[in-house]
């Protein structure tokens, strides 16, 4: 019996992984809409109008996604495609259709993230899907340490080296679906 309910909940487990592995960005696709915070040191420094549409395409393996920032009535569009790489693994790509592709993952079927460098600069980005809206947060970071620790040896342990680095940009938005 005892067995009998293993096999059972690790069937039911990995089902219900590999559905919502499946469901993204199916159960995304829409268009969304709220305020992008652009964070200083302590406060929001600026505040922008934030669209996002994740469209299907003729191809069930590649998405539009187009974020669009309306700063004081001047728009900044960027289209990118989205393109599945391996659904089970949650592993997808954005083609910034301009030779830059950034790989992303799916997590927890609700929280997708991409981590890269660009032009020496570190950068996370998050969107967080909750019911109908999504949360989006970029983390940026300077590419050089601040500070390295570490790189010793304390008793028997091998002690790594840490680099620490300078957060220097922090951007956050809670996008509403509004189709």
């Amino acid at each position: 019996m005892k067995v009998m309910l293993k096999v059972f909940v690790f069937v039911f487990i990995n089902c219900g992984i590999v559905n919502a592995q499946r469901s993204f960005p199916d159960n995304w696709v829409g268009k969304y809409q709220g305020d992008l915070n652009i964070y200083g040191v302590d406060s929001v420094r600026m505040k922008v109008d934030m669209k996002l549409d994740i469209l299907k395409t003729a191809k069930d393996s590649i998405y539009d996604w187009t974020l669009t920032y309306d700063m004081n009535g001047k728009k900044d569009v960027r289209a990118y495609s989205l393109k599945v790489i391996d659904k089970q693994k949650g592993h997808y790509q954005f083609d910034e259709r301009n030779f830059i592709v950034i790989d992303g993952y799916l997590h927890n079927s609700n929280v997708f993230t991409s981590f890269f460098e660009a032009s020496n600069s570190f950068i996370i980005a998050t969107y967080t899907k909750k019911e109908d809206s999504l949360l989006f947060e970029i983390i940026a970071g300077d590419g050089e340490a601040i500070a390295i620790t570490g790189n010793t040896k304390q008793g028997e342990e091998d002690i790594p080296v840490v680099n620490s680095y300078l957060v220097n940009g922090r951007q956050k938005a809670v996008l509403n679906k509004i189709e």
